[in-house]
């Protein structure tokens, strides 16, 4: 039998998306890297600058996401990724000419329509050039982007800020995205179903698209048929939580705990990068290797690590900035959320029919961002000003330990999820023998 290797050109088309996907993170994280400027700069409350993090930007973020997850399906995705490219890029130079909430609101809100075509047709593409052998690493090289970019973007402010000030850096990102849009539009656009086994692999691609009624129909029985699915977005969603109330990080450090302007930015970006890379390059390869071994796939090994790690990346939010642990804590939390990505996405890949990805992970950014980040970075927001009109000491760091609590379930919805793929798997076995 035959082994299905990658395309010859993988590799390269791979690193161009996750540069693109890094320039991707640094735009969309800068807000959150200049956040005690910004607030100070535009007179922005902490609810405020939670809607800004989070539901502003992510509800057409995600909402898009879906539309952009059937076009992926239909149309050529690197003109697609391109698109968006153009679109969020010229907003991240005009946020930094906002003067006030409204105006950067606005700019924020359709920087998520342009980064919503990002995602859904990138990992279509990865999908495509690479087997199912490869696809957690692949996907993990992708998501190697999320490290590299956020905590690009802290350097940004860290080192580019204190010269150039917060708006010009907004305006330098926007143009060097405008530039790589080129290279997007003279890729093409790879074979679907390539990398499939003859068995998964369409016959013939559709004469006509299918209609949105019917794809929605098909995507929903989809989901009812794999409960794997809907536990492994419950996690997601879960795990979001947290990574929204991530967007307030500078903020509470200058605030409660003690660092100076400007004094962590530099620093927390490197951590970011170093143990965040960390995380979504061992997250992928490790939960290849977990999958080929034992059962319950990639997401079962997210359960038992977040397990593992969960009393460093709670216990750091009570240790004192001068104590070791702190900067344990902090990496190990910035570790844990970086893993997520390639087991979490791949292994959606390996179980949504192929004519489905792009939409399906398109649903899965939905659940994240809307309901995890942009939830997520509101509610802690909206609880920091609660408290401290309530005059409560330490205000946000009590809000950032609300959205701590929703991040340690979870482990549970992914061991769900890695129990009904399991027996998924024992199912098509069955079929096999018999």
């Amino acid at each position: 039998m035959s082994t299905i290797k990658a395309a010859p050109r993988a590799k390269g088309i791979l690193v161009f998306l996750m540069l693109l996907n890094i320039l991707n993170m640094v735009d969309r994280n800068l807000i959150a890297s200049f956040g005690p400027r910004i607030i100070e700069d535009l007179q922005l409350t902490d609810a405020q600058f939670g809607l800004l993090t989070g539901l502003v930007f992510v509800f057409f973020y995600a909402i898009m996401g879906l539309f952009m997850g059937a076009l992926a399906d239909r149309v050529h995705r690197p003109r697609l990724i391109a698109a968006g490219l153009i679109l969020w890029s010229v907003l991240t130079a005009v946020s930094g000419a906002a003067k006030n909430f409204l105006q950067i609101g606005v700019s924020r809100l359709f920087i998520g329509v342009g980064e919503s075509a990002m995602t859904p047709a990138s990992m279509s593409i990865i999908s495509d050039i690479f087997p199912q052998s490869q696809r957690g690493t692949a996907s993990g090289l992708y998501y190697l982007g999320v490290p590299l970019g956020a905590g690009g973007s802290f350097i940004v402010a860290g080192i580019l800020g204190p010269m150039i000030g917060w708006r010009n850096c907004f305006y330098l990102m926007g143009g060097l995205g405008v530039v790589l849009a080129v290279g997007l539009l003279l890729m093409r656009d790879p074979v679907r179903g390539a990398m499939e086994p003859p068995s998964l692999a369409p016959a013939a691609p559709p004469v006509a698209p299918v209609g949105l009624r019917n794809t929605v129909r098909d995507l929903w029985a989809v989901i009812r048929a794999n409960p794997a699915l809907a536990w492994t977005m419950i996690g997601a969603i879960l795990l979001h939580i947290p990574i929204g109330a991530g967007n307030f990080v500078m903020v509470w450090m200058e605030r409660e705990r003690g660092f100076a302007p400007g004094e962590m930015a530099t620093l927390y970006g490197l951590i970011y990068i170093v143990c965040g890379t960390a995380g979504t390059f061992l997250g992928g390869i490790l939960s290849d290797w977990y999958q080929a071994r034992w059962p319950g796939g990639r997401i079962r090994f997210l359960a038992i690590m977040m397990v593992v790690i969960a009393p460093l990346t709670i216990g750091y939010r009570f240790a004192d900035p001068s104590s070791p642990f702190f900067y344990i804590g902090l990496a190990t939390a910035l570790f844990s959320v970086s893993s997520f990505y390639g087991p979490a996405f791949s292994t959606v890949q390996d179980i949504t029919p192929v004519r489905l990805r792009g939409l399906m992970t398109g649903l899965l950014l939905v659940a994240c961002n809307l309901f995890g980040l942009g939830l997520g970075a509101l509610m802690i927001g909206f609880i920091s000003d609660l408290l401290f009109a309530a005059q409560v000491a330490e205000p946000l760091t009590k809000s950032l330990l609300v959205g701590d609590f929703f991040g340690i379930f979870t482990a549970p919805a992914f061991f769900v999820a890695s129990y009904y793929l399991q027996r998924r798997v024992s199912e098509q076995a069955s079929e096999v023998a018999a």
